[in-house]
């Protein structure tokens, strides 16, 4: 009877390439999956487009070289004009003419550090850009004070300014003692109505 010589078995070692394959195969779709998943929830979770670009707006915390600053809320408010003193304006505080309006800024500061800061309203300014213009003003009243905010502390406060009544764009500008540039809050553009006419004549 003739032998039979079997072949020599090969140990699985085309399912193992394949198995290696698929197996490189899966980490590549995994790694490159985790890459993404990275830069998406950077995207969403990460600085909004605007703290990223150096611009900032209402209700953010700007970091500052001592903590943070912020505006609130602005809002306008009723200012006294010609028209309702009938022209009786001589030495009256808080007049407004007929082409501009009064808002009022809420603003907070915090100080984050271990030793105290001293703070002033000229630290603030209201940028003004109309017709390719822009001018600076300070605050012209207001409930803030100039004091000294202690360590892990902050304060709040108003201050007010006169804007024009339409088509200015409106930044609040603050000086950080602490850095080279200033900070600048977009506050949005000046759209008031009409002054309605409250004066009475007698």
């Amino acid at each position: 009877m003739a032998a039979v010589t079997a072949a020599p078995r090969r140990t699985g070692s085309v399912p193992n390439l394949r198995i290696l394959l698929v197996t490189l195969i899966a980490m590549a779709i995994a790694v490159v999956g985790v890459a993404y998943g990275s830069a998406l929830a950077l995207t969403i979770v990460g600085p909004g487009a605007g703290q990223a670009s150096g611009v900032h707006h209402i209700n953010d915390p700007v970091p500052t070289s001592f903590g943070t600053v912020g505006v609130e809320f602005v809002r306008s408010v009723d200012g006294l004009t010609h028209r309702a003193l009938s022209g009786a304006t001589h030495g009256v505080s808080g007049l407004v003419d007929e082409d501009h309006a009064q808002i009022q800024t809420a603003v907070s500061l915090t100080n984050d550090l271990n030793k105290p800061i001293d703070f002033t309203t000229k630290q603030f300014r209201l940028l003004v850009t109309a017709s390719g213009k822009t001018t600076a003003q300070a605050a012209s009243s207001g409930d803030l004070p100039n004091t000294r905010v202690l360590p892990h502390a902050g304060i709040q406060g108003h201050l007010s300014f006169v804007v024009p009544r339409s088509g200015a764009r409106l930044q609040l500008e603050f000086t950080d003692p602490g850095s080279a540039k200033p900070i600048v809050i977009e506050l949005g553009n000046a759209a008031f109505g009409a002054q309605p006419d409250t004066g009475h004549s007698h």
